[in-house]
């Protein structure tokens, strides 16, 4: 199937468009110049053109020049559900038109003739249930295809659609549903609790029905529910597409917040779908033949765009599974011939940071085009992409929810320009102005549009005199839509993206709305007023995190019971990416003359920026307590030492591990902001200063201080050394071999993801003396080998192992081989050689390459428990406690002195891949000492903690690793 026409759609339209004009188009620029200087004659040849299904008249394009209030095509009526849907010449009723793919099921999949009857047989069941035009109807839904069927049905009887994603909080979701007064909900029950269904059905009181999208059982909600499932099966299919009105409502959409509730702003059904159309076809040419793929959820403005590309006649590709890794997206672009891939920044630099080469793991022979959109993209992955994954074009886009499109994109015909993007979008007359409204080129200025665009939003709910949406956009520049975004243009056309230029915060490149936060924070009776910023993370170049200031009440005071009563309330009412990293109490925030609060005042002062606006302020002097309180914040000091038993032992290594200033016996450690990556920090300590070894199942039980010191008390009791069973099976055991520090925990999530039957068991073995000496790997080694005897009598055995554990595991298996045992499989995640072991040209070239100094030191190891140990903390933390630090140093002591001895049997080696440089100097010294060496490549880097790099055993990549290693667990 071809990919792409020999010539691009725009050539095609270019044409049409200088038949229009009387001239020549193919100068730079000069198509753009014409799609904005004669928008009647441009919308009016791309609606011909695009060959979009529609009725009454086009005579009328646009009724004024005034962005604010012009409208188009006012005498013209269509169906964006029967445009999307419509048989296409080159995408029959057999061509593919969506794929939905799920992590846990066999996709779905539906062709354009059997998705256009499902939704026909949509619009009659719900019609049957009452829904009609005029009506609107919110979704909790993932991004599956009966997400889409439904939002398709409602939009071809003529009701607005909202949709959310299934795991924000109900707050989150009522602050945007409750401004719809939607007739109907539907609802995927698959990803959403019980409490919150409950929550936001008692808060929306206008509601008729609800419509569920899986199969439980049906609930008591107070008012009907139906299974959609149900009401569809012997419904016939609607035949005849009513048309609507141009400006129909279609999409209601929610704002970041940032001076307010969400905005519900209202986009028309024309308006939405000409945009996307053009976007589709002249900028990214999408037609039959492609398959798009674009990584979103049901809460971001991409799901709708990528829903709209169905009338292209491209075969859509959606996904409501977990990001396991890297190569997650890349893999599922492989395995369903993507051709248009569409992700974001931060995915990007994820594969990056692990070392990736997604072109080398997965056949992205049929990928074309790159999209990506949701954060500034550097100009680094641009680099990446084409080293990585292929000299395919990545189109940085830009636009936003507030115009259910872009502002700048790609172009087929235009040259990639590393860390820009192409082009200004066709008919939308996108400059950069100063704060006086004059364009500026080659300088960075506000994003602004001049002219009128049918793509502007149709108004807000919730404004009956249009004040707010006045407000949102045309207060700063009369005249002219003001975005929101600092950008560069060149006079080439191409631009920069500089990032947000009002309250919207970033973090690392995730959205989130201030106003959210804001909202919650409304039921806490200490807080008058607060302000989120975004702060420059020092420790991690290029990230961010999140600061909060509060204005207290008089009488109140910041301590840690508020600080923590902070955290969780906003972890529970909205979720874990709204908590802040710190949280500052400060006597007021910085206001304009006029009383509107300057976030970008605050995010200058806590970043130790030039205050570009002090002027402009009726209170500048609060700027500079706001940047004293943030650097003090700073150096609070770290929880009190007096020991007070276990709890007060358990709470002071809690306090220093999370940053927090004080502990209560019941805080629960997800509310807080605690990570896993910082759980395994904790019960490190809690081994080496309590001597209990805690396991991270127990903890996360009772994820509690209190809930700690019961667990530590019962470990501190237990025998100290023997054979742990992780996980039980049938049949010979799997042996795991503990870390550097003598734990089992950094394997739980492998344990858990493991794909075989056997039982898993872990050795619990001590790694000192008595008086403190550790012991050498063959003393570790005996000590596991008498407890691997003891739980498997007779081979052939299993063993597993990382890094020091590899080493270990290691000389197990040469002893029981030795002894004439079978080792029937021998895994070394990324067991690197001791220092010992490599010849002396691998020493020089370790010792040139500085691999101590950024992977191993202690020196790297304290620079890791300082940063990546607390990204939480609302405080820096002390410095590596010297237990942890001294135990860690001496294991690698033992370890690099260790002399591995050969063993005659095949060893799969997993390597990270942020080890693969290191493993070019040193791997020869594994391979001179084993038969067989089988290297699999799996993502991340070494360390559970190494420095700003994620591991091979984090969340994100320890479900790539526990596919490889049940795939060597099976090989015979």
């Amino acid at each position: 199937m071809t990919l792409a026409p020999a010539a691009p759609q725009l050539a095609s339209f270019r044409a049409r468009c200088e038949e229009v004009a009387g001239t020549a188009l193919d100068a730079p620029g000069a198509l753009h110049a014409f799609s904005v200087q004669r928008p009647e004659e441009f919308w009016r040849t791309l609606l011909d053109w695009s060959g979009v299904p529609w009725s009454g008249s086009a005579d009328v394009v646009l009724t004024g020049t005034d962005v604010e209030t012009a409208r188009f095509f006012p005498g013209l009526r269509l169906n964006y559900a029967e445009a999307l849907l419509r048989p296409l010449d080159d995408a029959g009723d057999d061509a593919p038109a969506l794929t939905a793919v799920h992590a846990d099921r066999p996709a779905d999949r539906w062709t354009r003739g059997e998705l256009r009857d499902a939704v026909a047989r949509t619009v009659t069941a719900v019609q049957r249930l009452g829904l009609a035009a005029g009506d609107r109807v919110v979704l909790i839904a993932g991004n599956t295809g009966e997400t889409a069927v439904a939002a398709l049905a409602a939009a071809a009887i003529g009701a607005a659609v909202s949709t959310a994603a299934p795991d924000m909080g109900a707050a989150s979701l009522l602050g945007r549903f409750g401004q719809v007064d939607p007739a109907v909900l539907v609802l995927d029950r698959r990803a959403v609790a019980d409490d919150v269904v409950a929550e936001v059905v008692a808060g929306l009181p206008t509601l008729r029905r609800v419509l569920l999208l899986d199969d439980g059982p049906l609930p008591d909600l107070g008012l009907p529910v139906d299974r959609l499932a149900d009401c569809t099966a012997d419904a016939q299919p609607m035949h005849d597409w009513p048309r609507h009105a141009f400006d129909t409502p279609l999409f209601v959409m929610f704002s970041s917040g940032t001076t307010g509730p969400p905005k519900a702003m209202v986009h028309g059904a024309g308006g939405t779908l000409l945009e996307h159309v053009k976007e589709h076809r002249l900028h990214v040419d999408l037609g039959p033949g492609d398959t798009l793929y674009f990584h979103t959820t049901t809460a971001w403005m991409m799901w709708n765009w990528q829903l709209s590309a169905l009338a292209t006649g491209a075969h859509v590709v959606v996904y409501d599974g977990p990001v396991a890794g890297p190569g997650t997206l890349w893999q599922l672009a492989a395995d369903h011939g993507v051709t248009v891939f569409g992700t974001s920044p931060a995915y990007l630099q994820l594969g990056q940071d692990a070392g990736s080469r997604p072109a080398e793991a997965a056949d992205l022979s049929r990928l074309r085009a790159v999209l990506s959109t949701g954060a500034v993209l550097h100009d680094w992955q641009f680099d990446w992409v084409t080293e990585a994954v292929g000299p395919v074009p990545l189109q940085s886009i830009s636009g936003g929810t507030d115009i259910i499109g872009c502002f700048v994109l790609g172009a087929p015909d235009l040259p990639v320009r590393r860390g820009r993007s192409q082009t200004r979008s066709l008919g939308l007359d996108v400059a950069a102005v100063d704060e006086d409204g004059r364009e500026v080129v080659g300088a960075v200025g506000e994003l602004v549009c001049r002219r009128p665009f049918p793509s502007r939003p149709v108004g807000f709910l919730r404004d009956p005199d249009g004040s707010r949406f006045h407000d949102a956009y045309f207060a700063d520049h009369p005249g002219m839509w003001t975005h929101g975004d600092l950008i560069e243009f060149d006079a080439d056309g191409s631009s920069r993206l500089h990032g947000r230029s009002d309250g919207v915060l970033n973090i690392d490149g995730l959205r989130i709305g201030p106003s959210e936060i804001y909202t919650v924070l409304r039921q806490l009776p200490e807080i008058a007023d607060a302000m989120a910023v975004e702060q420059r993370d020092e420790s991690r170049p290029g990230g961010s995190r999140m600061v909060l200031l509060v204005v207290l009440r008089p009488g109140t005071r910041l301590d840690g019971g508020l600080d923590r009563t902070i955290r969780r309330t906003l972890r529970r009412e909205a979720s874990a990416a709204h908590v802040p990293s710190l949280v500052v109490a400060v006597g007021d925030l910085p206001l304009t003359h006029n009383g509107k609060r300057s976030e970008r005042a605050a995010r200058d002062a806590v970043n130790g920026d030039p205050i570009a606006n002090a002027v402009a302020l009726r209170n500048p002097g609060c700027l500079e307590e706001i940047r004293r309180a943030v650097a003090a914040a700073a150096e609070a000091p770290s929880a009190p030492e007096e020991d007070d038993g276990l709890l007060g032992r358990v709470s002071r290594i809690w306090c220093e591990v999370l940053g927090l200033r004080s502990a209560d016996p019941d805080d629960d450690w997800s509310d807080l902001g605690g990570t896993s990556r910082q759980v395994l920090s904790l019960l490190r300590r809690v081994r080496l200063e309590l001597d209990a070894d805690v396991p991270v199942q127990r903890f996360a039980e009772d994820p509690t201080p209190a809930g700690l010191a019961r667990a530590a008390e019962a470990a501190a009791s237990a025998t100290p050394a023997g054979v742990a069973v992780l996980r039980a099976g049938e049949g010979r055991p799997v042996v795991l071999v503990p870390d550097a520090w003598g734990q089992l925990n950094l394997y739980a999530g492998l344990v858990d993801r493991l794909a075989t039957p056997r039982p898993v068991v872990g050795l619990r073995l001590p790694l000192r003396d008595g008086d403190g000496r550790h012991g050498t790997v063959e003393e570790v080694a005996a000590d596991a080998l008498a407890q691997v005897r003891e739980a498997q009598p007779e081979g052939p055995y299993t063993l597993l192992g990382y890094s020091f554990g590899g080493l270990v595991a290691y000389e197990v298996a040469t002893r029981l081989r030795a002894a004439g045992e079978e080792v029937g499989c021998l895994g070394l995640l990324d067991a690197r050689p001791p220092q010992a072991a490599l010849s002396r040209w691998e020493t020089e070239r370790v010792r040139w390459a500085g691999r101590w100094a950024t992977v191993r030191s202690g020196a790297a190891l304290r620079r890791v428990v300082r940063r990546r140990e607390r990204p939480s903390a609302p405080a820096p933390v002390p410095a590596a406690p010297d237990a942890e630090l001294a135990f860690f140093l001496g294991t690698q002591e033992v370890s690099e002195a260790y002399r591995p001895g050969r063993f005659d049997g095949p060893v799969d080696y997993f390597l990270a891949e942020g080890s693969r440089a290191a493993a070019s100097r040193t791997l020869g010294a594994w391979r001179r000492r084993v038969r067989e060496l089988r290297v699999v490549d799996v993502p991340g880097y070494h360390g559970d903690l190494d420095d700003e790099r994620i591991g091979m055993l984090s969340d994100r990549h320890v479900g790539t690793l526990a596919a490889s290693v049940s795939a060597a667990l099976d090989r015979p």
